[in-house]
């Protein structure tokens, strides 16, 4: 680089050289340290809060992995000489040492003694197996083996190099837990283990299907992102998610979201289905898209597009993709916008944002609304897998040139049932047709009224114990009667004068929603019954204040969506 820094991609810091770089992202942004517990290699997550629990106690918070290995080694040093002081009483002089009672010292592992036994019974491990060929690819089964996939690049290629000259391959094996494990031998050793297990009856060792090079000398996976079985089989939804089959994004799928909506008429609806129930995995988090919405990048197209240009000379957060991302013209991002950081997909033609998600590596409760990150951290080569049926669909819609439910000039429904909750929850430019375009989808899991976020649009549909509408609720039918306006006029869309007063009177005097009823009853002429809604900035600017005052009942109402979800994704799961 020019200016002789390097920056880290994820808090933006800036190194002088690329070994504090990578310093720097170990003790800082690393996800995960592999420890020795009882003699097996465990992973140790970095939770929500930035931080690495101790395996043992749980109760010590650490935030660098060599803080956590320093303490992890105080464990082990205190139980050897326990163990050393009752072995001395018992017999002196008597002293012996096995491979699960000596201390690994060096810079990625160190080892802890447990006093655990593992009671899951052997079927388990063989009935994971019959279910899956491989949760890894070769590469990373290899560097497993050596326990370097947190290792930097150049002494990952130095462990690669010598399974080759070893002429080693990797060979999975599955434990009592159903746990991969991975291990390196040599191919007449693997084909013994593996012929002794069909003698045996037994399963809990796999060969790893090496890489295949093309003509081009690149290397190509044989079994494709195979990864995301180990994220499903995992999960505590794994009898919800093992219903449906995953695959990786490729390069047809990079293309089908960046299509041009200008040209392709079908562009938005074909960008939706792929994205629907879209995982995506960082390390060892996982995460579930359950809600999104999707903004076209061109002013001409979308109101509401992302703003590239510059203010005071600075130039504003963009999701549009770098040219070194791991998909084309894709990145995932976090933006920090309005105080808040938002999960957020980028193409070339348009960025989504992510408005409801549930996390898959682990059973907590999902989050709803613009910050819907989760505690998932993107990066670059963050992982992305959609549903295979998805793809197919496309392709038929493509193939069949598919027609789908107008309801208006440019307005087109994503599904064919519940229409405002297919609006974008927005809070300005109503005068803007754009905005009254259906762009928001959901899940399969979550496309109902009880999974659902509410928005603006939505909230009249809310369920209360209450017999009488809220104010709220009674507000948010005003902006269901101007979307259904604009949806059968267009540009031509009117706001009757006689619906406003209607709903100005269910309130109280001095309310503040019925203020703002009084205000737009200011806007109709004496002779005029109607007014337009399209192009009219003093009526844009009364919904603005109405629809920030529905905020508070809206995030109301999603914590008890939130609860739904995570009641739902539980009890299918048992």
């Amino acid at each position: 680089m020019s200016s002789g820094l390097i920056v880290c991609d994820v808090c933006k810091a800036t190194f002088s050289e690329l070994s504090k770089l990578r310093l720097h992202n170990y003790r800082l942004h690393s996800t995960e340290v592999n420890v020795f517990v009882n003699g097996v290699s465990t992973r140790v997550l970095r939770n929500d809060d930035g931080v690495f629990l101790c395996p043992c106690c749980s109760r010590q918070k650490y935030t660098s992995p060599d803080s956590l290995k320093r303490h992890l080694k105080k464990h082990f040093q205190d139980q050897e000489a326990k163990a050393t002081t009752q072995t001395d009483n018992e017999s002196e002089g008597n002293q012996s040492c096995t491979d699960s009672d000596t201390e690994v010292d060096n810079d990625d592992t160190v080892a802890v003694i447990l006093d655990t036994e593992i009671t899951t019974p052997l079927s388990t491990a063989q009935e994971v197996v019959k279910e899956i060929h491989s949760t890894q690819d070769y590469k990373t089964a290899v560097l497993s083996a050596f326990d370097a996939l947190s290792q930097p690049s150049e002494d990952q290629e130095k462990k690669l190099l010598i399974a080759e000259l070893g002429d080693l391959k990797p060979v999975a094996y599955i434990d009592h837990q159903g746990k991969e494990h991975s291990l390196l031998a040599a191919s007449k050793v693997i084909d013994s283990l593996t012929s002794s297990q069909k003698k045996e009856k037994q399963s809990l060792f796999l060969a790893i299907t090496p890489k295949k090079r093309n003509h081009s000398g690149v290397e190509t996976e044989t079994n494709p992102s195979p990864s995301i079985r180990s994220v499903v089989l995992d999960s505590p939804y794994k009898n919800l998610l093992s219903k449906a089959k995953y695959i990786e994004l490729d390069h047809q799928s990079s293309l089908f979201l960046n299509n041009s909506w200008s040209i392709n008429p079908i562009a938005t609806h074909i960008a939706t289905k792929i994205l629907e129930e879209m995982i995506l995995v960082e390390g060892h988090k996982a995460l579930l898209v359950l809600c999104g919405e999707i903004y076209g990048r061109l002013p001409s197209l979308d109101a509401h597009y992302e703003k590239t240009s510059t203010t005071k000379g600075n130039f504003p957060q963009c999701s549009l993709p770098h040219i070194d991302t791991r998909y084309p013209n894709l990145e995932l991002c976090l933006l920090n916008v309005d105080r808040s950081q938002k999960l957020v997909l980028g193409t070339k033609t348009m960025n989504v944002l992510i408005t409801s998600s549930i996390r898959i590596d682990c059973n907590e409760k999902p989050t709803i609304g613009p910050s819907s990150s989760n505690g998932f951290l993107p990066s670059r080569q963050t992982r992305i897998f959609i549903e295979k049926t998805k793809i197919e669909e496309v392709q038929r819609m493509i193939e069949k040139k598919s027609t789908f439910n107008e309801i208006g000039s440019r307005q087109v429904l994503l599904y064919p049932f519940d229409e405002f909750a297919q609006l974008r929850q927005l809070r300005s430019k109503f005068d803007k047709i754009s905005t009254y375009l259906c762009y928001r989808f959901s899940s399969k899991y979550t496309n109902d009224c009880r999974t659902r976020p509410f928005t603006i649009w939505t909230l009249a549909d809310r369920s209360t114990n209450r017999d009488e509408d809220s104010t709220n609720k009674s507000a948010s039918k005003l902006f269901r009667y101007i979307a259904t306006s604009v949806w059968k006029k267009g540009e031509e869309a009117l706001l009757e004068q006689e619906f406003v007063v209607t709903l100005r009177d269910q309130y109280k005097p001095k309310h503040k929603i019925q203020r703002i009823y009084e205000e737009i009853d200011k806007l109709y002429d004496k002779d005029t019954p109607a007014i337009s809604i399209i192009a009219n900035k003093d009526l844009n600017r009364q919904l603005k204040k109405l629809a920030s005052l529905l905020s508070s009942e809206i995030s109301e109402g999603n914590e008890r969506i939130a609860s739904n979800i995570y009641h739902y994704f539980n009890e299918t799961s048992c």
